[in-house]
């Protein structure tokens, strides 16, 4: 039996990157994704090349992670058309470049909105779902920039700011919620590969091997699906006595 069988996922950020990712890594487990964004054409992408692969349940939906409006639509209507919800899983975020003394009151806001109010937005929609069933999961995919600063924030105030409140959120919700049988856990990546940061790696070879020095385990910067697959393990029941936990995927950076 497939880990995630007869489970139905909202996944948010789902239209590129490690969101694309966790839907991949969702639909071949046996889960129902709805799978949000912005761009909501993006989702649809990622969902059609998939569906070339096998049947999968898939519906892509556009939501702006920052209104309680688009998370009661998008709750109401995965509901409507698949009779329940079991999985979500905070994905959307935005990084902003700015340090401590040059950022903005409307960057602070605005990464906020999106990395931290969202948290909480989805899990007050969400929860009333999870008590019909008597159980629920909410994973929080978080950074290595909410536990520690230097190259793991890449420099931006807002967003260090914005995943140490996440971090404390994901610990607040696990403790209260746990009671409900709803387990909440957050992912903490480090960098993650893309076409562009492997060629920038590429055309600086100083900067390569700064990251052979700090992150020691190759392959040095996670793909997305590694870290998608820590996700997965944190949504299916071989974590059923975790919560409240971070799970950390930056090829040993934090140790160092």
């Amino acid at each position: 039996m497939k880990r995630l069988e007869g489970k139905v996922a909202i996944v948010t950020g789902a239209g590129q990157g490690l969101g694309a990712s966790i839907v991949k890594q969702f639909v071949r487990e046996g889960a129902i994704v709805v799978g949000t964004a912005r761009r909501d054409a993006n989702v649809q992408k990622v969902m059609d090349a998939l569906r070339e692969e096998g049947d999968y349940e898939m519906m892509a939906m556009h939501q702006d992670v920052t209104l309680r409006s688009d998370w009661e639509h998008v709750v109401e209507e995965t509901v409507k058309k698949y009779g329940k919800v079991d999985i979500l899983v905070n994905n959307a975020a935005q990084v902003t470049d700015t340090d401590i003394l040059h950022c903005t009151e409307e960057e602070v806001i605005n990464v906020f909105k999106t990395n931290t109010l969202s948290i909480i937005l989805g899990i007050q929609t969400v929860v009333p779902e999870f008590e019909k069933l008597n159980k629920g999961v909410v994973v929080n995919v978080n950074s290595l920039a909410g536990i520690i600063s230097g190259d793991a924030d890449g420099g931006s105030a807002p967003y260090s700011a914005s995943k140490g409140a996440g971090r404390s959120l994901t610990k607040h919700a696990a403790y209260y919620l746990a009671p409900k049988n709803i387990r909440v856990n957050s992912i903490h990546p480090g960098p993650i590969m893309t076409p562009m940061l492997q060629k920038s790696l590429e055309d600086s070879p100083e900067i390569a091997a700064r990251v052979k020095q700090y992150n020691p385990l190759a392959p040095h910067i996670s793909g997305p699906d590694d870290v998608a697959n820590g996700v997965l393990f944190l949504a299916n029941d071989e974590s059923a006595c975790v919560t409240g936990a971070e799970l950390v995927v930056d090829c040993g950076h934090l140790m160092m």
